[in-house]
């Protein structure tokens, strides 16, 4: 599972340009996508535009996150985790229930648990 990101908007901003350029998004995913193919499992993209880092993995609550912050600390329930960990929380628990991007081919929760190794 990845999450569908906006590379070249990321690039736009200065601050993040070198890393994100170097980091080389596009190959990764084309490669994912080919490995997916060749072990005949599902790659699941979430839509960039669902708020994984700024949702509350532990309540649900939304609030602004921005990019300095990288402690997601939950106003209503508590609930204080690693940003990038209440992220993937979240993405998880998205696929989970069935609500995956328009973008996928298909909405199984098989491809939750299948396993691509990326290094074959």
């Amino acid at each position: 599972m990845i999450e569908d990101l906006n590379v070249s908007g990321m690039l736009a901003n200065h601050k993040l340009a070198k890393s994100i350029a170097d980091q080389g998004f596009y190959e990764f995913r084309r490669q994912l996508e080919y490995k997916c193919q060749w072990y005949d499992c599902e790659l699941v993209v979430v839509d960039r535009f669902f708020p994984s880092s700024k949702t509350c993995s532990n309540c649900g609550h939304v609030q602004d996150m921005p990019l300095h912050l990288r402690t997601y600390d939950c106003p209503d329930c508590g609930w204080s985790i690693d940003r990038d960990l209440n992220a993937s929380i979240n993405l998880r628990k998205r696929v989970l229930i069935g609500e995956v991007s328009s973008e996928c081919k298909t909405h199984s929760r098989h491809a939750v648990g299948s396993t691509v190794n990326a290094c074959a």
